[in-house]
Parts: C-alpha cells; sequence; structure tokens
C-alpha cells in the first residue's frame, strides 16, 4: 500500500502507514465476534427471561448493535474495540483526529459498502485505493492508519543537556507537547528526504516555530541548529 503524506498545521510533511487489509480483517472479525457475544447473551437470556416490548427490544438490542462502530470510534479517539487490538484507527487525511461528522458520515457509508454487502464494496475499494480508505473514508476525508509505531528515545520530546546550559529562548514557554513532537518529527526524517525537499521542510518549520514563539529573527545561523536550540530550551524549562 501506499504511504499518506499528510501535511500538519505546522506545513510539515508526515507520512502514515495504511492500516492493511489483514488488520482490517483482523478487527472486523473481532468486532463481529463482540458484537455477536452482546446479541447472544442479551436475546438468548436476558430477554428470553423478560419477554420485553417490541420497542424495548429495538432499543437495547438493535440499535446498539447498528451504531457499534460509530459510538465506539467517537468515544475511543477513532477506535472500535477490534480496531484498538489490531492497532489501527481513523484520522482526517490532514492528520488530525476525526470529528463526529466524519464519523457519521463513516458510518452511513458503513450500511451501505459493509453492512448491505457483507464488506464486498469496501474490500475492493481498499485495494483499489491503496491508501486504507474505503468510500466512507473518502467521502468523510479520513484513512484507517496504523496506530502502532517502535519509538526510541529520539522520537521522545527528550532531550540531553548540560548542567549548567541556560535557555536561548525562554519564549519557548509558549510552545506545546505537540510542537516539540513536530519538531523532532522533522529532525528524525533528514534521511527519509531529498535535500532541496527537507530544507524546504525544515525552513516552515522554523517559520512556524518562531511566528508561534513571536521572535523575528533566529539567533542562530542554521535551520536545523535554531529546532535543536528550541527542543533543548524546552526539555530545560519544564525540567
Amino acid at each position: 500500500m501506499e504511504h499518506l503524506n499528510i501535511e500538519t498545521s505546522h506545513h510539515v510533511q508526515i507520512d502514515y502507514s495504511p492500516a492493511g487489509i489483514g488488520a482490517r480483517l483482523g478487527a472486523y472479525a473481532l468486532d463481529i465476534i463482540i458484537m455477536t457475544i452482546y446479541f447472544v447473551v442479551l436475546y438468548a437470556f436476558v430477554f428470553d427471561a423478560v419477554k420485553p416490548p417490541t420497542w424495548m427490544i429495538i432499543l437495547v438490542l438493535v440499535l446498539p448493535l447498528m451504531s457499534y462502530h460509530l459510538i465506539f470510534e467517537l468515544f475511543m479517539e477513532g477506535q472500535s474495540p477490534g480496531k484498538k487490538v489490531a492497532g489501527i484507527k481513523v484520522i482526517k487525511t490532514d492528520g488530525t483526529p476525526a470529528t463526529f461528522g466524519n464519523y457519521v458520515m463513516r458510518w452511513v457509508f458503513r450500511l451501505i459498502e459493509i453492512t448491505s454487502t457483507s464488506g464486498t464494496v469496501a474490500f475492493i475499494t481498499i485495494l483499489i485505493n491503496g491508501k486504507g480508505q474505503r468510500l466512507g473514508d473518502l467521502a468523510a476525508g479520513t484513512a484507517v492508519v496504523e496506530s502502532k509505531k517502535k519509538t526510541s528515545l529520539s522520537d521522545t520530546l527528550y532531550t540531553d543537556f548540560e548542567e549548567d546550559y541556560e535557555p536561548v529562548y525562554p519564549e519557548v514557554s509558549v510552545l506545546t507537547d505537540k510542537d516539540i513532537s513536530i519538531i523532532k518529527e522533522v529532525l528524525n526524517e533528514r534521511k527519509a528526504y531529498d535535500r532541496q525537499t527537507y530544507k524546504i521542510m525544515a525552513m516552515k518549520t522554523r517559520n512556524a516555530i518562531q511566528e508561534k514563539m513571536g521572535i523575528e529573527k533566529a539567533r542562530e545561523k542554521g535551520v536545523l541548529q535554531f529546532l535543536r536550540t528550541v527542543v533543548k530550551d524546552y526539555n530545560v524549562i519544564h525540567g
């Protein structure tokens, strides 16, 4: 499958790995098992003993099963129990978390391309699309990507600094962990791009960070050195 190349709000290009067919089928199968258990326990044991009216069966049994994926993805940040176990999740194609409207759109199309056709339409669309997107994702502007990622110390916010180090930019106090994560992402992806592309990406990142910090000109000569200094200063100021 192709990688999803997403541009963040800081104009940084980040690659996401689309969820594989195997992971999606595994997630789907696990969700079906959970839904089946819910149906059997409620219908065969609870309803058999209580003999509820039709409206209660619809309210407690039918509606929850129909909205299973919508409810879980909404409250579990793009994941159903099956997706969580499979290590995949739903995000918007701009890299931000999906919204309620996105989830609803995916759910409406799910009734058409999965529920009504046993997943055949969705399966074919995902294979053709190559970016982890079924029709519902294309309509909602979302994609299902891998959420599990191997990390190392260099991927974290932490960076080494000397005991007597004094921050160069006290303005880093206005930055957030997310800002520093983006900077670290840029610094760690140097070998993943050609020189010119990486240079543009680094400069855009520097400009965005400078603007947020409210400084007109960096004190370092090099773009990367500025970004490294910002990360170091952030670590010092935030302990």
